[in-house]
């Protein structure tokens, strides 16, 4: 499916930066990181375009109750790894389907808007 997605090859450039990203007590740091970049990859999507909206606890960078909208690049189990083109940025929308998603502030590093 990533061939498919015109965004997939930035987002792979993104996946090799892991600074910032905290790795949870316990884990090995190189095996999260390859985890993570294994679930986003197998839950790879089309680059459907998608919206939410806004919600708290927000970003200091936009409005509550704005829309932002994106291309999604994967979703699985309600978290939805979108990017932005305008602004070069990843989101993590929530949501059981794209009539009802939002944006609760989570946004940067692809791996911190990725939960597996």
């Amino acid at each position: 499916m990533n061939q498919a997605n015109p965004y997939w090859a930035g987002l792979e450039v993104a996946l090799a930066d892991t600074s910032g990203i905290i790795v949870p007590k316990g884990e090995d740091e190189a095996a999260y990181f390859e985890k993570l970049r294994s679930s986003i990859r197998a839950h790879a999507t089309a680059a459907e375009k998608v919206s939410a909206i806004v919600v708290e606890p927000g970003f200091c960078h936009r409005e509550l109750g704005t829309t932002i909208t994106g291309y999604l690049l994967a979703k699985s189990k309600g978290y939805w790894l979108v990017f932005e083109p305008d602004e070069g940025e990843y989101y993590c929308f929530w949501g059981a389907d794209a009539d009802s998603l939002g944006a609760y502030g989570v946004c940067g590093n692809p791996l911190y808007c990725w939960w597996d």
